[in-house]
């Protein structure tokens, strides 16, 4: 509980708890010395009493002796104990056996007048008169000079059997009253004077250690904040570099295993370039057989051209040829006339013709079918010549196209060779790049394995720094505690 107020109030409380022990025990010393005060007056009254009778008592010896008669015996005791005075007007005070008023300075006019006494008390001072007993406390209510109030008192009653008196004196519990709230006023004020002094040396000394105190728990709390703050940063970055060092170090590991791979990816593009070189040596020489060729198959077209040109001979041997069969179908129509007069000759010679008839028949059937197969020839030749027309003109024509293509074909062979020459060259010239190539991309290789080596030291370095952020912040967060348990100390919990 006492954890959550501030020193100050601590330091507060203290002074009242000192405060209030001090007044309970003022009090209770305060309550004592009343008790004896008390006890005191008792003491007091009793010996004023038992003085007063020591007077009356004189007389009394003096009346026994005879120096004195009674009336004068009682007179010169009644005029010595109302001339006692006591504690700025306390008086003495003497009754008869039936309370009759012997002496009372405060009211002389009751005197020998009887008093209105309780009936217990008046039995209780009868009792002490008659068995001639020590004097008693009495405790009773009574007008209070001054005043018109009847106040508690108390009072010393003591016996004289002799004249059957009771003398006595008294003091007014509101005067005992006074005095205690007067001690009580007293004891207060002392109270609250040193109370107000504790509290003031109590707020200076709790200044003088909480501005102190306070200024370092803020200075404290502000440095712990701050150091906490930049832990939190450091971690972050110490986890950014971690995991940046570990991405870096993942893709130094993919970029070695890709340059691994380029490497024999180069090796292999090396072999097939020397490979490439050689096919392309043999596309070279392939290409020169290929122009030889081309020109061998350009003398061959002007071969087939030369050909064409016998094949239009050919065709005018066969028009030669039809024109001749034109003539022999003309000799076949001129021997059907003959042999057509000869029949008709021989029938006119009769019997003598008829032997004639028969050749005429005979030559005239030869020479019908002479006729017929010189048709036949003339018709196959002029499908023959048809023929040979149309072979002759799309071999003219083939032989042009073939021509027109073999010299496209040369040229473009000639430009393939000139391109293969070309393509050796730039081979070469690959050949040679990708060795260089290959020797720069294993010395990528090796630096790539030094860096790797550095990423994962980062790396390692970046883990210790992590844990190194760690530690901060945890020591931060113990000065923070420290920082708040000091201010909870100082200022009290919230």
């Amino acid at each position: 509980m006492l954890k959550k107020f501030s020193i100050r109030k601590k330091m507060t409380l203290w002074n009242v708890l000192i405060i209030v022990i001090f007044t309970i025990v003022l009090f209770f010393l305060c309550y004592d010395a009343l008790d004896r005060s008390l006890l005191e007056k008792q003491n007091k009254i009793k010996a004023l009493t038992e003085s007063a009778a020591g007077i009356v008592y004189k007389y009394i010896k003096l009346e026994k002796n005879g120096e004195l008669t009674h009336a004068e015996a009682v007179e010169a005791a009644s005029e010595n104990v109302e001339a006692l005075r006591f504690d700025d007007g306390n008086y003495i005070f003497i009754d008869d056996y039936d309370q009759r008023q012997i002496v009372n300075p405060t009211r002389p006019e009751n005197k020998n007048q009887i008093q209105p006494t309780d009936p217990e008390m008046l039995k209780r001072l009868h009792n002490i008169i008659d068995k001639n007993t020590p004097g008693e406390y009495f405790y009773y209510t009574a007008k209070k000079p001054g005043t018109s109030e009847f106040l508690p008192k108390i009072s010393y009653i003591a016996p004289i059997t002799e004249w059957k008196w009771t003398i006595g004196t008294g003091v007014y519990m509101d005067d005992i009253a006074a005095q205690k709230t007067s001690y009580i006023i007293e004891i207060s004020i002392i109270c609250a004077l040193i109370f107000i002094f504790l509290m003031i040396i109590a707020t200076l000394f709790s200044n003088s250690m909480t501005v102190p105190l306070a200024k370092l728990s803020a200075s404290l709390l502000n440095s712990s904040n701050e150091m906490e703050t930049k832990s939190l940063n450091l971690s972050k970055m110490s986890e950014e570099v971690g995991n940046s060092s570990k991405s870096q170090a993942d893709s130094i590991q993919e970029t070695a295993a890709a340059i691994a791979e380029v490497t024999s990816m180069i090796a292999r593009t090396s072999k097939l370039t020397e490979q490439s070189d050689e096919l392309a040596h043999i596309i070279a020489n392939g290409t020169k057989e290929g122009g030889e060729a081309v020109t061998r198959m350009v003398s061959a077209m002007e071969s087939i051209q030369e050909s064409s040109q016998r094949l239009s001979d050919i065709e005018t041997i066969i028009k030669q040829i039809e024109s001749k069969t034109m003539v022999i179908n003309e000799i076949v129509s001129k021997t059907e006339l003959l042999s057509l007069n000869a029949s008709i000759e021989a029938a006119r010679a009769g019997e003598y013709g008829k032997g004639f008839a028969v050749v005429a028949e005979e030559v005239g059937n030869l020479a019908n079918t002479s006729g017929k197969s010189s048709n036949e020839i003339r018709e196959l030749l002029e499908k023959s010549r048809n023929s040979v027309q149309e072979i002759l003109h799309l071999t003219v024509q083939r032989v042009s196209e073939g021509q027109e293509k073999t010299k496209s074909v040369a040229t473009t062979f000639e430009k393939i060779t000139v391109d293969v020459n070309n393509i050796n060259t730039q081979m070469q010239q690959i050949t040679e790049a990708t060795k260089e190539q290959e020797i720069g991309v294993k010395q990528i290789a090796t630096a790539m394995a030094r860096i790797d080596s550095s990423a994962i030291n980062n790396l390692s370095n970046a883990e210790k720094s992590v844990i190194a952020a760690t530690e901060v912040f945890e020591i931060s967060k113990v000065l923070k505690s420290i920082s708040k348990e000091t201010e909870e100390i100082i200022f009290g919990k919230a």
